[in-house]
């Protein structure tokens, strides 16, 4: 599109065009949703012929694309997966973005990707997810393409599509509901940070309709131990705290949460962990 044509575009307040990788994934379906009634939505994935580690099923855009929100990604502790993924498919969506002339790029990363002693949680998902900002960083840097880079901690939402990788919060939730007690492993008490969908929808939307560029840690307000998360449970189940420790079993990995660069939003609140767990409490009812 010529700059004359995108200067048209903009005073006729026509809508932008967004790119979501893994739009059929946990975060990319809720982004996907998010965004349509903003922006022209387009979704990429699997199941729609586009394998971000084979350049070959990349198709050319059938319009002009203004951002791409790259949330696909393989949350697994098989290196080769997830380097073909997080990695090569990262540097792909790169290539595309500048064979397209597609001039911003939004990365949701992971706060697993820090190479810290208290991130348990820095395996072979947190070390190509590290290799993934790296390589974007250089790729954007010489070929002049914004980049944001958001740093996510655990995100979960009142569905439960975010189960399977947040198996731990929702295994308090329902065995203190259920069973109105919880055993906990381990001589450690580690921190967990987690955030709403609905929070970081808001997030990502808010750096879509901005200028700025750069790196952030995307947390929810406050951290908690995990015992403060099931003491947390217990009080909005309305149960009397029953917990039961085993000492003797493995801790619990920690998880680093970063103290720096931490995005502020300024148009929403995050959501609070009390008030997530409320709202998966009463979607389950």
């Amino acid at each position: 599109m010529s700059e004359y044509a995108e200067t048209e575009r903009k005073k006729e307040g026509m809508k932008q065009t967004v790119l979501i990788t893994g739009n059929n994934g946990f975060i990319g379906s809720y982004l996907q949703k998010r965004l349509q009634g903003s922006y022209n939505v387009i979704g990429i994935s699997r199941q729609t012929g586009t394998d971000i580690a084979d350049y070959t099923t990349f198709k050319a855009p059938e319009c002009k694309i203004d951002v791409i929100v790259h949330a696909a990604a393989a949350a697994c502790d098989d290196f080769e997966t997830a380097f073909q993924t997080n990695v090569v498919g990262t540097r792909n969506i790169c290539r595309y973005a500048k064979e397209h002339g597609i001039v911003r790029v939004v990365l949701l990363s992971s706060i697993f990707a820090f190479d810290k002693p208290d991130n348990g949680y820095f395996n072979s998902y947190g070390r190509t997810k590290k290799l993934s900002e790296e390589v974007a960083l250089g790729y954007c840097r010489e070929h002049g393409i914004d980049l944001s880079i958001l740093r996510l901690a655990q995100v979960y939402d009142d569905k439960r599509l975010a189960a399977e990788g947040q198996a731990m919060l929702y295994y308090f939730i329902d065995t203190i509901r259920t069973s109105k007690q919880i055993t906990l492993f381990g001589r450690s008490n580690p921190i967990r940070n987690y955030i709403h969908i609905d929070y970081l929808c808001s997030v990502v939307e808010e750096v879509i309709g901005g200028t700025k560029s750069g790196t952030w840690n995307v947390l929810e307000e406050k951290s908690h131990t995990i015992a403060e998360i099931a003491y947390m449970v217990f009080e909005v189940v309305g149960t009397i705290p029953e917990i039961a420790y085993l000492p003797e079993k493995p801790d619990i990995p920690s998880v680093h949460i970063p103290a720096t660069q931490q995005y502020v939003s300024e148009s929403t609140r995050s959501i609070s962990l009390k008030e997530g767990i409320e709202r998966i409490l009463h979607e389950a009812r």
